[in-house]
């Protein structure tokens, strides 16, 4: 029994669908995106910051200017030291600063009082609040990367959670932690205990964006699914726009914090109006549960439709659960047992962890851009709109894997490019980098799509379920070669570009997708572009030949299995 015959009858995007999404799926996007990046500002160390002197402070007299400070070469350019100072003792018989400083400039010692921060960016951040600069500098980037460790195990336990307890339930479990761990960081008292808040904030981001994307697929009829889940996808990236504005007129992490968490305590009464995917309901046999439901969603659209409708779908669902009982059973490593099937799987897998980490460390590496943090990431998420426009008209046009394979080409190449311009040409490094972005994003979206019409149907949810975990360690990955950028600007991004080039090569070695019969079973993955030459790898275009099925809007859906969460229809 396919739900996408029920969706036919009651409506495929009615009010009752149009309503939901408005008031219950698309909020959560904003929240999504704005604690899913949120971390970034909270824990920012500013551009600019130098031993503080309490002497000097007692004259407002503390600018790196007027004090004389160590000289180092940085990028080939002198620049007062930040983690160091003369050996020097303070008299009270004057008050210039000046006078009352007696230096010994052949002996430098480390900061002992802290330090002073321009704070004409940032006003307060954790890195601000802490002194986690210097030999604590690492530690800012540390956080993130434990919050990213939380996001992969929270991905793992969500996948698991909406199959087994449902996605309304796992949804409000995941968005209750995040307004509860959201407003305990303000709280923090130190940095380990920001550290634990964060790890555990962390395993909600993927579920609460997630989650509400799944159900607005599930609840949306075939022919409806592309512009739905393009909707949402712009939504969550008008989140990621408001959240650079946010941070731009909040210059405090506290306030800030509490911006991006309090706004949405309203879905604390989720639990109580946000109705169950009945897709999911008829998957566990809970029959009763999801006609309510179907009933419900055929009045509000006003699907005329007879009782005996209704009786004859609950005959027809109770048939094939008995008959689901007696298939075989697959289990995930099944996707490595023939050679070709092995290798698609091995290449989709690397080219998607590929995807995510430069993808990731992009945003993650747009402080170490040299400009106003808060303007390069606003122009940074800026540049994600075209790139859904561009992607819906070209995907059935040019096909997937050549649309995949120079995205992530051109990507990479430009990241190198943004390596090779000299720092101080501002302008030439925002542009190259905000190009790659663009096709880095493109590319995002084709990887998840090509996944999901690479697997078997008998294993598809498993197998983009396995390529979303990977990929999640490739964003756990991100924020630590963006670090490397604090040392050495070209660095992560020449690691960034190179993977992402690579990522684009072994696109190159995939079958293409566009307009071929999905494969339904082990047998027919194994066969799918098993006989390929090196004069099929280097065609580009989609196998006009065979039956139309990858080449509608069935993909949306087909997308939603590749997180692991839409169960197969009963």
């Amino acid at each position: 029994m396919d739900f996408d015959d029920v969706l036919l009858e009651v409506g495929e995007f009615g009010r009752y669908q149009q309503l939901l999404l408005i008031f219950f799926l698309l909020p959560p996007q904003l929240s999504g995106s704005f604690h899913g990046f949120v971390q970034m500002f909270i824990v920012a160390v500013p551009g600019d910051y130098w031993c503080r002197v309490p002497q000097a402070d007692l004259f407002n007299n503390s600018s790196p200017h007027s004090l004389d400070l160590p000289l180092e070469l940085v990028d080939g350019k002198a620049e007062h030291s930040k983690c160091s100072t003369f050996a020097g003792q303070f008299s009270n018989i004057s008050t210039n600063l000046a006078d009352q400083r007696q230096l010994n400039r052949n002996v430098t010692i480390p900061c002992s009082d802290g330090w002073n921060y321009d704070r004409s960016e940032y006003e307060t951040s954790i890195a601000m609040d802490w002194d986690l600069v210097c030999d604590h500098s690492f530690l800012p980037t540390l956080s993130v990367f434990i919050h990213t460790i939380g996001t992969l195990l929270g991905t793992v336990i969500s996948g698991y959670l909406t199959d087994q307890i449902g996605r309304k339930m796992t949804f409000y479990i995941a968005a209750m932690i995040q307004l509860t761990a959201g407003v305990a960081t303000v709280f923090s008292p130190n940095f380990i205990v920001f550290c634990v808040i964060r790890f555990l904030h962390g395993l909600t981001i993927v579920p609460v964006w997630l989650i509400p994307l799944i159900m607005a697929l599930e609840f949306t009829g075939p022919s409806k699914r592309a512009p739905v889940g393009t909707t949402v996808a712009l939504v969550f990236t008008f989140g990621v726009i408001g959240l650079g504005g946010l941070a731009y007129l909040l210059r405090t992490w506290v306030s800030l914090q509490l911006a991006v968490t309090l706004p949405f305590v309203f879905m604390i009464g989720y639990y109580w109006w946000m109705p169950e995917s009945p897709r999911w309901l008829m998957s566990r046999g809970r029959f009763a549960e999801m006609l309510r439901i179907v009933r419900k969603m055929a009045k509000v659209n006003r699907a005329q439709l007879s009782e005996e409708y209704f009786e004859e779908l609950l005959i027809k669902c109770q048939k094939s659960q008995t008959e689901a009982t007696s298939e075989r059973k697959y289990v995930i490593m099944d996707l490595f047992r023939t050679p070709n099937l092995r290798r698609k799987s091995c290449l989709i897998i690397f080219n998607s962890f590929a995807n995510y980490a430069v993808y990731s460390g992009l945003n993650f590496f747009i402080p170490h851009l040299g400009g106003n943090d808060h303007i390069d990431f606003i122009y940074g998420a800026l540049i994600e709109l075209p790139a859904y426009p561009a992607m819906y008209f070209a995907l059935n046009r040019f096909g997937r894997r050549v649309l995949l394979m120079f995205s992530m080409l051109l990507g990479g190449a430009f990241l190198i490019a943004t390596a090779l311009v000299p720092s101080e040409n501002h302008l030439a490094v925002i542009l190259l980098f905000l190009t790659s972005k663009f096709w880095m994003t493109f590319s995002f979206f084709v990887t998840d799509l090509v996944a999901s019409e690479l697997f078997p149907t008998v294993l598809r949810g498993a197998g983009a379920s396995l390529t979303q975990t990977v990929s999640t360690i490739g964003l756990c990955l991100s924020p630590l070669i963006a670090h490397l950028g604090t040392h050495s600007l070209w660095l992560p991004l020449v690691i960034f570009g190179v993977l992402g080039m690579i990522g684009g090569l072994a696109a190159l070695l995939l079958p293409e997708t566009m307009n071929a019969n999905l494969p339904e079973t082990l047998e027919e993955a194994e066969e799918f572009g098993k006989d390929m030459t090196w004069k099929d790898y280097l065609k580009f275009g989609g196998h006009t030949n065979s039956a139309a099925v990858c080449g509608d809007d069935r993909n949306m859906g087909l997308a939603t299995e590749a997180t692991g969460m839409l169960p197969p229809d009963t």
